[in-house]
């Protein structure tokens, strides 16, 4: 994504030798796989006209002869939530209005909801592979049994999302097939009741966001496993996957609901018309929508695939809020963020009195001060008992100030999120 070193450059001041670092919009609504290429020809610029309106150049992967130019902003280039009237349009509170929103109390702490996500995760897991064999088999979506397998999930969210926000960002245990469509259930669900919806409404997520990429089942491996950038028929074979999901979703055992429906049909769709594949915008977007789209793309961008590395939360946090009003709703990047935090639970770091810690529940007061679980003392020695530490009371000790002076990835001092969960 974008660097430090990288210049915004609109598309007529592209030239051949250019090293491409960030896009306008997410790098999966388009078939530029590679997250970085080099421009080799004015074909390709063409190309990229066709999806942007400009992009991020590195200068210093960039060829040493190329001057790059940056063209000042339009001054009629202006984001949807700043629209001219007439464009399509409803206010946030009145729209939740319409779905009689609850106020959600946290009812139990991360480390009591673990072992009930641990087993909703295992759960779904079985029935996901089954529902792939089915298919496989030629058999339809089984909702009963998909819905049977979500509800303890949705209750364990209700309670406190913690211990589910941790699940969703576990990595290497499973397939990116397997943990996208659960994460992406997660990630929705934990949207809906940050902005309130009802546990029915909930549930509902969740299954839409399991059931977003199904047709991904019908598309070639080859295809969908290419580390190169795609070619103009691949991606629109690519794209194909709404229309093929939506075949499977309709020819499920049971009349699916149409809030499943709306997520599938439109996860890939954009708050400012330009998306995929009907270029619907704004609030023509059913809500379920404009959710799915959030959670599918913060879980793409933030886990390995083939063809593209991850991408930090902090840095992924940063880039949505940037594509906030163009990309997505602005409420629901802003309630994404509210739900999720700074440093969401699970997150390795490291405070300043040098002890390490994984964070176990955000205070939503005091965003960058979480309650962290003390796994190593200050001399990076694990300890015997761990403790819990709630940095937005701790303000003193040993006459310090305990804050956090940095995040650590997996592994780091032998430390890996997943285990710890475990």
């Amino acid at each position: 994504m974008v660097q430090l070193q990288s210049k915004k450059v609109y598309i007529q001041d592209l030239q051949p030798g250019m090293y491409v670092s960030g896009l306008d919009r997410p790098w999966l609504d388009t078939p530029f796989s590679l997250q970085g290429f080099m421009i080799r020809n004015q074909a390709e610029v063409k190309k990229l006209g066709f999806y942007c309106d400009y992009v991020y150049i590195d200068s210093t992967k960039s060829l040493a002869n190329i001057n790059i130019a940056i063209t000042p902003e339009p001054s009629n280039k202006t984001p949807f939530n700043k629209r001219p009237p007439g464009a399509v349009a409803r206010p946030f509170k009145a729209e939740l209005a319409t779905h009689q929103p609850v106020t959600y109390v946290e009812q139990s702490s991360v480390t009591q909801e673990i072992h009930v996500a641990k087993g909703a995760y295992q759960n779904i897991r079985a029935e996901f592979d089954s529902m792939i064999g089915r298919i496989g088999s030629g058999k339809t979506v089984n909702i009963a049994q998909l819905s049977e397998v979500i509800n303890p999930l949705v209750d364990s969210i209700t309670r406190n999302p913690g211990a589910s926000i941790w699940l969703a960002r576990l990595k290497s245990r499973d397939s990116y097939t397997y943990r996208h469509c659960i994460a992406v259930a997660i990630w929705c669900t934990v949207i809906g009741r940050q902005i309130g919806l009802p546990k029915k409404e909930l549930a509902l997520l969740s299954m839409g966001g399991m059931l977003l990429d199904i047709g991904k089942l019908k598309i070639p491996p080859v295809i969908l496993n290419k580390k190169q950038q795609l070619s103009e028929r691949e991606f629109a074979l690519v794209k194909k996957h709404v229309d093929l999901s939506l075949k499977m979703a309709k020819e499920s055992s049971r009349v699916m609901p149409q809030a499943v429906i709306d997520m599938i049909a439109c996860h890939h769709e954009r708050f400012d018309g330009n998306g995929y594949p009907a270029a619907i915008k704004g609030t023509q977007i059913p809500l379920y929508g404009r959710i799915a789209a959030i959670a599918d793309c913060y879980d793409a961008i933030t886990s390995q695939r083939v063809y593209a590395k991850p991408i930090t939360h902090a840095m992924a946090i940063k880039q949505m809020y940037k594509w906030r009003g163009y990309d997505f709703q602005p409420e629901l990047i802003e309630a994404f963020i509210q739900a999720v935090g700074v440093y969401p639970t699970g997150t390795l770091v490291e405070l300043t009195s040098g002890e390490v810690g994984i964070v176990v529940k955000e205070n939503p007061g005091k965003r960058l001060r979480p309650q962290v679980l003390i796994i190593l003392d200050s001399n990076k020695q694990q300890r015997t008992d761990f403790i819990e530490m709630d940095l937005a009371a701790a303000t003193a000790r040993d006459s310090q100030n305990i804050e956090i002076a940095k995040t650590l990835e997996p592994g780091a001092f032998g430390l890996d999120p997943e285990t710890l969960y475990i």
